[in-house]
């Protein structure tokens, strides 16, 4: 009988731990529902930042992964560029939605709202002046190929475009510059790099045929105090950290004034080139892309002409 006994005494503990189990789930799953931002708060913090705008803005969401929301609701506002940057020139102001207290920065922002759990944010910033996008201008540019028999043309076409994604890369556009149709891969385009960090950025596709260059040239180019580039791999293929290095020359006026080695594992990477001595000139800018190994060159770039502000 004491066995028994024991039995139920053990078989009654169980059921007061299933029990205790499911009021605390219970508890727990309203606790979650109560942290989650309505619809309604979001389209009140949509329409805050909205009404208070201005074309040099950027917004970003904090965590990351309320990206797609803020996307869905204030997509349409950012400039391509401030939407996938390739750095913070020509941005003024970096707006925040956030929920759970997440922030991409610390310092006290200007701006600070909660509408029922999204709470929102805005720091001006102090960035240097944008003088010249290269991608905005890419289709005033003029590409070619260098082959064995000389500089071979590009010309500007539309073509099927692809959406790219998991294991196919970039999105192809529907117009862009065709070096070889039999190598589907050569083009020149803008399009959009996840890099290494899976940040979006806007660029120039530019993938290298080998060590016979790629070359896409620019005029009457306005220049500023430097010329700042920034280059990546796909992150598909660069996380493997096994295949060639990508150089990027730039020159100017048919003077090369720098070179961008990638390699693998480089992320997002960058070159700089003082550019004071051609102030208030106006250049030819010519970026060129060549590899060992033209396998697998996922290769974009982005590139501008900056200054720095002038005081009003």
């Amino acid at each position: 009988m004491a066995d028994a006994g024991r039995k139920l005494s053990f078989a009654a503990w169980v059921w007061v731990l299933v029990a205790g189990l499911a009021a605390f789930e219970l508890a727990a799953h309203r606790a979650i529902l109560a942290a989650v931002p309505s619809e309604r708060s979001w389209e009140e913090a949509s329409l805050f930042v909205r009404s208070r705008f201005q074309p040099s803005d950027r917004i970003v969401a904090s965590p990351g992964w309320v990206d797609p929301i803020v996307r869905h609701h204030l997509g349409d506002l950012p400039s391509p560029r401030n939407a996938a940057p390739p750095d913070l020139a020509g941005v003024e102001r970096v707006w925040e939605l956030g929920i759970r207290g997440a922030t991409h920065r610390e310092d006290a922002p200007a701006v600070e709202h909660e509408f029922g759990g999204v709470r929102v944010r805005m720091w001006p910033i102090d960035s240097p002046r944008l003088v010249h996008d290269f991608v905005e201008y890419l289709r005033t540019a003029h590409v070619a190929m260098r082959t064995e028999d000389g500089l071979r043309p590009c010309p500007w076409s539309r073509a099927r475009p692809d959406p790219g994604g998991l294991e196919r890369g970039p999105m192809m556009p529907a117009e862009r510059f065709i070096c070889d149709r039999s190598r589907p891969w050569l083009w020149v385009g803008a399009t959009v790099l996840a890099d290494l960090d899976l940040e979006p950025r806007r660029c120039i596709w530019q993938h290298p045929a080998g060590d016979h260059p790629i070359r896409t040239e620019f005029f009457d180019v306005p220049i500023g105090e430097r010329l700042v580039v920034h280059a990546g791999i796909d992150y598909q293929v660069a996380r493997r950290r096994n295949y060639a290095p990508v150089t990027l020359s730039v020159w100017i006026d048919g003077e090369q004034v720098g070179a961008l080695v990638h390699h693998d594992g480089d992320g997002w990477s960058e070159l700089r080139v003082d550019t004071s001595s051609r102030t208030r000139r106006r250049s030819t800018v010519a970026f060129e892309t060549t590899t060992p190994d033209p396998s697998a060159r996922l290769f974009c770039y982005s590139a501008s002409i900056q200054a720095e502000k002038v005081d009003e």
